[in-house]
């Protein structure tokens, strides 16, 4: 996971002595940032060095909490309009010329295929949105395997823009209070403290829970971070109100808080729930280097403030939101144009985004953070921020528009017909048979030169199953509904599609298979929820997949009682991320493999003893690389994204499964997707996936009937 904040801050001094500038806050950035940098870099000695987003929403919350308090102690009231002046001349102009630059770069060497996606991330980053938008990505069965965005760290950036706007708010409403009954003084103190702190307590409440039930809204969530933030806001609040610790246990709590922040750093990783418990300890080192930090005018330093304050800790951290906003994009475009990197080149790459970053600071940040006309009126900060802002999402609607490449993609032509386009069965021992002609309207004869790939790679995401977009095809969260009627709905014939994405992916053909053959189709399918009886493990959420339990047995009761149809048309893809129903242990290896068996044993009993016909179709080949985006790349030789049968990742199909089962059939139509050793990534005129393991729509109508021929001796 990518992840900074707090780096937006800048540690402008307050009126109250306690909150005056604080060096060390400006090493603690360095050590945030370094941490953050290393984890993105690879290093393998700091496998939690995300952590540094809690280091930077614990200094926020520090930091904005003293200026907000100081101003409401000292006058009654917050400024609200120069508050979110000096965030938008602090944050903005820097923010936005990366993503310009980003936008710009992206065009030329992010596959044209995700053009929409990236320009959709800069446009979602542009209005400080972005961690709702990768939350729900994060959640997002089709959004899940995507490739890294170049803006992902806008996230933490996007929280914290969230707390800016809220915060004050709170502030003000608080200060409001109390002057209109004349209560002025400690009331502050302590009646912030007590807001802060139940805040605080529900906060984290909620994220321990949504740790465990919905990990990415956990992470990428504000109201479930707000506890970091109210963390530093109640020791800007002791500190404003005079608590100071003595210099002997201020070197203790020092000493403690860098060891408990760098102990998370080495002990947590990436695999872990986060942030749950686990947060506690970055925060937890985090406040006790700042309380640590607190003291009284006349009061000497101790070792912690010394080292933090040093001056190679203090020019990094002052660089820290600018190396922040520079680091990530340079990764993930340098691996976008040159291929994965090594740990040495991601660690030379990091180090060399200090340049842009040094650039931006001196020529960009600092100027207009200073800028005495700005100063002076919030106003035209604002603007500033308000037109810099609009740029940004100008930058992305481009590139999410135009698609770089994808007019080309458009037009793209696929090469003179060769043996490659006569499809055959890669293990059968029969003579070898060309693919079979799906209809006269669709045909997959070999094209002249010059046909155009269809659907074009640029628009391969978008060519889903229309099941997906009438709500047919379940999310994840949903336990009920689905059961959508395609094909001849007057039919007297009934044929149910029962499974996950795998067996959404078929639906095109079944229901052009339907139409053609006086077919009603049924559709109850569920992305992750796959035909074989057991219980997944969500590892996006973290969790079992109980929604997909509860939604099978509806289904399998509703298909072998009143609404029995005359044929269940099963497929699946197999995975290891099962649950062990008896103990709730995630299982792996022999175990999960044996389990899948054992499910699909109590799906197909299911149905066999109920007098319903079941047909289990073997999975498609998964590529394992993304078909779509390969072929965006090579529009002018899209066999160079051909695959070898030898190198793509096994589907899992036991044919022994199925004895023993009356009315159980196997069918397999992988002979419509490889030919003797190569799986082809364009066949005939069609793409043949849209990413990494699923079938565009449009190839799978073609193969409306292929699949046809194979049920209509099923169907008597």
């Amino acid at each position: 996971m990518s992840a900074v904040s707090g780096v937006g801050v800048s540690a402008e001094t307050p009126a109250t002595p306690h909150l005056a500038f604080r060096p060390d806050v400006e090493g603690l950035r360095a050590i945030a940032i370094l941490l953050v940098v290393g984890y993105h870099a690879g290093l393998p000695f700091i496998p939690g060095g995300f952590i540094g987003v809690d280091v930077f929403f614990v200094i926020s919350g520090f930091l904005i909490t003293g200026l907000l308090v100081a101003e409401a102690h000292r006058s009654g009231h917050v400024a609200l309009a120069s508050f979110w002046a000096r965030r938008a001349r602090r944050l903005l102009p820097a923010a936005v010329l990366v993503l310009v630059v980003v936008a710009l770069v992206s065009w030329f060497v992010i596959p044209a295929i995700d053009h929409e996606l990236v320009g959709g991330d800069i446009v979602a980053a542009s209005l400080y949105v972005s961690n709702i938008r990768f939350a729900a990505q994060a959640t997002d069965y089709l959004g899940a395997g995507r490739a890294e965005s170049p803006v992902l760290h806008f996230w933490s950036l996007g929280v914290e823009e969230q707390f800016y706007l809220v915060w004050p708010l709170l502030v003000l409403a608080v200060a409001a209070y109390l002057v209109k009954r004349a209560a002025e003084g400690e009331r502050l103190f302590r009646t912030l403290a007590i807001v802060l702190a139940v805040i605080g307590v529900l906060s984290f409440i909620g994220s321990l829970r949504l740790t465990t039930t919905a990990e990415p809204w956990a992470f990428f969530g504000t109201p479930t971070r707000a506890w970091e933030f109210a963390v530093g806001g109640l020791i800007a609040i002791g500190a404003a109100s005079g608590v100071a610790l003595g210099r002997q246990m201020r070197a203790a709590v020092g000493i403690v808080g860098l060891v408990v922040l760098l102990a998370a750093a080495v002990r947590i990783n990436a695999d872990m729930p986060y942030p749950g418990t686990a947060a506690i300890w970055p925060v937890l080192g985090t406040g006790l280097l700042l309380v640590a930090g607190t003291r009284r005018p006349d009061d000497a330093p101790v070792a912690t403030d010394r080292m933090l304050g040093a001056w190679p800790m203090r020019s990094i951290g002052r660089l820290s939101y600018s190396w922040y906003l520079w680091h990530w994009p340079v990764l993930v475009l340098v691996a976008a144009w040159l291929g994965p990197q090594s740990v040495l080149a991601r660690t030379a790459l990091v180090i060399l985004a200090l340049i842009p970053s040094a650039l931006a600071f001196r020529f960009i940040e600092k100027p207009i953070h200073h800028a005495p006309s700005l100063i002076a009126s919030p106003r035209k900060s604002l603007v500033l921020g308000g037109v810099l802002s609009l740029l940004g999402v100008v930058a992305g609607l481009l590139l999410w528009a135009l698609q770089g490449g994808g007019a080309f993609a458009s037009t793209a032509v696929v090469a003179t017909a060769s043996e490659s386009d006569t499809v055959r069965t890669p293990t059968s021992t029969a003579s070898p048979t060309p693919l079979p002609q799906p209809s006269k309207a669709v045909a997959l004869a070999p094209p002249k030169t010059g046909s155009a790939i269809t659907p074009a790679p640029s628009k391969a995401r978008a060519d889903l199953p229309s099941i997906y977009g009438d709500d047919c095809h379940l999310p994840i969260t949903a336990t009920t509904g689905g059961a959508c009627v395609f094909g001849d709905t007057a039919s007297t014939t009934t044929i149910a599609l029962i499974g996950d994405s795998h067996a959404a992916q078929w639906f095109p053909a079944l229901d052009a298979a339907g139409k053609r053959n006086h077919w009603k189709i049924v559709a109850r399918t569920k992305s992750g929820c796959a035909a074989p009886d057991v219980t997944f493990y969500l590892r996006s959420q973290e969790r079992p997949y109980t929604e997909c339990d509860e939604f099978r047995a509806a289904m399998h009761a509703d298909l072998t009682g009143a609404n029995k149809p005359d044929l269940v048309l099963a497929t699946s893809t197999q995975t290891e991320s099962l649950v062990d129903r008896a103990t709730g242990e995630r299982l792996s290896g022999a175990a999960a493999q044996q389990e899948w068996k054992d499910g699909w044993k109590r799906t197909l009993s299911t149905f066999s003893k109920a007098g319903v016909p079941v047909v289990v179709l073997r999975d498609t080949p998964w590529p394992g690389t993304d078909m779509a985006k390969c072929v965006s790349q090579h529009l002018d030789d899209p066999s160079a994204c051909d695959l070898s049968t030898t190198t793509l990742s096994p589907t899992a199909f036991d044919i022994d499964l199925v004895k023993g089962f009356a009315g159980v059939t196997a069918i397999d139509l992988t002979d419509s997707l490889c030919s003797g050793k190569t799986c082809p990534a364009v066949i005939g005129t069609y793409l043949v996936y849209r990413d990494d393991s699923h079938l565009t729509a449009t190839y799978a109508t073609a193969l409306a009937t292929r699949l046809a021929d194979a049920l209509k001796p099923l169907l008597g």
